[in-house]
This record gives C-alpha cells, structure tokens and sequence, in this order.
C-alpha cells in the first residue's frame, strides 16, 4: 500500500495554545504505535497539508506583516521538522495548498475603495453574487466595497508564497510546482500517482468568505496531468468543504468537485471544517463516476473554533495496491495533548473506514488501463530510439523501466537494445534472468567478455535444461569458454 499522512488547520501561530515541539512529539510518539493498532497502520509515504498553516491576522491589526511572519516562521519550522522526521527529509512527498486564514485580511482591504450604495451599484444584492463581482458587502459596517487595485488584491497570498517558496527551495522530483499557482502538481509513489493541489481561495478575503476554484483550472491541471500520465490514481487536493448549513456562506460548489469527478480524479482531500468527513460523491455523466473525498479533522485549532464534539485530529489514508479504494483511519487527541486512535460512532465504533470508486473510463467508454497505456507509450518511444534515431543507450533506459519485463515485444527490443549498446555490463544487468536461447546466448556471451567478473560455467548449469537450448550449441559454447580466461586458469 502507498500511505498519506493528512493533516489540515494548523493554526501556527507564537501564541497558539499547543506549541511546535509538543505537536510534533504527540504526532511521533502515535506513529510508534501504528504497528500495534488492530489493523495496522502504515507509516507515512508523503504528507498532504489541505490549507490554514497560519491563525492568520485579524482586520486592523498594528503590523500585520510582522505577525503573519512570525505565524510562518512557526509554521515552517513545524513542516520542515516534520517532514524530516516522517519522510526523510525528503520534501517533495509533501504537498501544501493555501486556505482562507492563510490570506492576509489587511492586504485585501487596502485593496478595496467604500462605495454608495445607491449610486454605485445598481442591481444591488445580486450583483455581489456574480461569479468574478468586485464588489463585497460588509455586514458589520454596513458598508459596500469595490476592489480597485487588483495588484495589492493579489498579494493578499504574498506571505504564503514567500513561505511556499522557502519550503521548496532546490527540491527537485515535482511535476509543475511554483507560487502563485492556482493548481501545483506533485508525483507520488514513483509515478502511479498523479496529485493537483488546487487553491481554493479565489476571491476569498476579509469580507467574502466562499471558497471557490477556477474551473480552467481544474481543467488545466486534467490535461498537464494526462501529458504527464498515464496514472494509476490522480488526487485533488484544496481547502474549503463542499457543504454547509443555510447560515454559513464558507463553502464551496460542489460542482467544482463534480468536474473533477469527470475528469478522473478519485480522491480528494480537503480541510476548513474541523472534523473528519468521509464522503463518496458522484457524477451521473453516461455512466456513474464516484470520487472519494476526505476532511481530517483540524490539526491545531484552539477550542473556540472547534465544532461541538469535535476533537483535534488528522487522519492516515491508506491506498490498495490496485489503486482501486483506500481505508481512512482516523486519529484523535484526547487526554494530555495526545494523539491515539478515534472511535467514530457512524463507523460503528471503529476508528478507520473502507471507501472504494470506480476506474475513469477511456474515450470508448471502457475502464482506463494506465499500466498498458504507459507500457504501450515507452516500447513505442524505445523502438523509435532505436530505430528511428538510432539512440540504443536511450532505449534501453526506456526498457528497463519497472514493469516492461513480461511485455514480449518489449523483451526482443530490450535485447535489441542491449547488443546495439555493447556493453557486457549493461547486457548483464538489463538481461539477468534469460527467458529465451537467444537471450541466453547473448548472456553467456556478455559473460565471458567480463572474464572473471563472469560466471558463464554457472549461467549454463542454470539455464541450458530449462531453456532446451540444442546440444550443439551448448557444446560450441562450452568450447569457447574453455578457450577463454576461464578455461586457461
């Protein structure tokens, strides 16, 4: 299985409640105790933070900037520590999307310009509802807004960015990853899992509170993926929930998740609301299409903000080996300020759940191949270096990919390949378990040019029988053997 550790709603902050060091510490000393939960748990593969790093900063705050830069000092150090300590250190197995306490209130408020409602906005309320309006409406003040320099708008992320950029500074091993961008791509599980971390907080600030992702968006970040595909899985990741209650306004369409379902993406991962959601969402397009999406419950977020019942969590999603379902397991902080397995009443108690989707379906209607897709497209890229441009060290990197071993036009290639190359070392280690006569005498022979770094005496006991490889053959080789390095010890 490949595992994601998920955790959301960090809320770092130099005054929050729980500190680094305790919320690191209460993270590793659960991890210790995976191996013994009944099932067990796998440690974790990569990391997904779905949004709100920081507590944020409050309208009218004295030096904003200087707070949410001590806010990101402490996040920073918290990711970094972590990702040190669950993956090596290796950051790009780590995926981050912004949420709404991440943007900075007072940027989009030095923004906007205080309009008349009566003079300045005609078909007032509708018009604040439009998708891409300008306008907002603050209810405390009861005071209407226009945004009119779009520049100090957008830099509303700056200090997310800046912190982004940090993070990820010299990593390499990303798809398409850069600040600013309202989808980033990440690899995972050495390429069988495709990962889009879309920003949910267009036109999220002080006064507008909806998340929301532009829908060219999702569409882009479907087709890069596909050029860079094919995939055994493609995950979405953002910030905001897709539901809420008539009084709140903070959620997003679920239709954006709708046209993700469309576009083959079968797991979503999200944060925003506090606690854990595990729902299965479909899309009636000619067949039904499910996606799996999942909230972990809020990492860190003091008291005041959690729901009632609520505790503080995250949650461990482990995918199948055919990338078909995955289990969710679900960890919650109780006493002390440690982490230890939840029991979840609409599971029955239990403290993980099952959840499985359908394939994405091919053009034809048919359920998506990823495997013969990606086989198909490095044989034809092979035998195209191979013929074509003549490149054979190429294409035998191309086949000696994992997986292209039991593909028979690709084993004829591979060897093709391999002499065209004619380096014994490389024939031995592309060819070290010969399936054919003609693979094992082009083995025996690689062989015996490596000298006593060889072992063709040994390759013959082992092969000859099984392979039904003629007498006469075998006796010619047996020959020349003895008339070698090895026959003259």
């Amino acid at each position: 299985m490949f595992s994601i550790l998920h955790i959301t709603d960090l809320h770092r902050s130099k005054t929050d409640p729980i500190s680094n060091p305790e919320l690191l510490s209460a993270l590793l000393s659960d991890r210790d105790r995976y191996v013994v939960e009944n099932p067990p748990i796998r440690a974790p593969d990569a990391i997904v933070i779905s949004g709100d790093l920081i507590q944020g900063v409050t309208l009218g705050a004295s030096d904003p900037a200087t707070e949410l830069a001590a806010q990101y000092e402490a996040a920073y150090l918290f990711i970094a520590d972590l990702t040190d300590r669950f993956l090596g250190g290796d950051r790009s197995k780590v995926i981050i999307v912004p949420g709404n306490h991440d943007i900075d209130w007072n940027a989009a408020f030095a923004a906007m310009e205080e309009v008349d409602p009566a003079t300045g906005l005609p078909g007032l309320p509708s018009a604040l509802y439009e998708p891409g309006s300008r306008y907002r409406w603050d209810w405390k003040s009861r005071r209407l807004y226009r945004i009119k320099d779009e520049a100090t708008y957008a830099s509303r992320l700056d200090a997310f960015w800046s912190f982004f950029d940090r993070f990820y500074a010299g990593v390499t091993g990303m798809l398409s990853v850069s600040s600013g961008s309202d989808a980033n791509l990440y690899s995972l599980d050495d390429d069988r899992i495709g990962v889009a971390a879309f920003n949910s907080c267009a036109g999220n600030d002080c006064f507008s509170f909806q998340g929301e992702i532009p829908r060219e968006a999702v569409a882009q970040a479907y087709m890069d993926l596909k050029d860079h595909g094919p995939w055994r899985l493609r995950i979405a990741v953002w910030h905001h929930d897709i539901e809420g209650p008539p009084n709140r306004a903070d959620y997003m369409d679920a239709d954006i998740v709708r046209g993700m379902i469309g576009r083959g993406f079968r797991l979503g991962l999200y944060g925003h609301q506090h606690r854990l959601q595990v729902t299965p969402q479909h899309a009636r397009l000619l067949d039904d299409e499910t996606m799996v999406i999942a909230s972990a419950g809020s990492l860190c977020a003091g008291r005041w903000e959690l729901p009632t019942g609520a505790l503080r969590g995250y949650s461990i999603i482990e995918i199948s080996d055919d990338y078909s379902s995955a289990r969710v397991h679900v960890r919650e902080m109780g006493f002390a300020n440690l982490f230890t397995r939840a029991v979840l009443r609409e599971f029955s108690g239990r403290s993980h759940v099952d959840l499985a989707w359908t394939t994405p379906l091919d053009a034809g209607g048919r359920p998506e191949d990823p495997v013969a897709k990606r086989t198909t497209r490095l044989i034809r890229e092979a035998e195209e270096a191979l013929r074509a441009g003549y490149d054979p060290v190429r294409a035998l990197e191309l086949l000696t990919t994992p997986g292209l071993a039991d593909h028979p036009f690709g084993r004829r290639l591979l060897l093709e390949a391999a002499q065209a190359v004619g380096d014994p070392r490389r024939m031995v280690a592309a060819l070290s378990e010969p399936r054919t006569v003609e693979e094992l005498v082009a083995l025996f022979d690689a062989n015996l040019a490596l000298g006593r770094e060889g072992d063709p005496g040994g390759l013959l006991k082992r092969y000859a029988g099984n392979l039904g490889l003629p007498e006469a053959v075998q006796r010619d080789m047996e020959s020349r053997m003895n008339l070698s390095k090895w026959g003259r010890s």
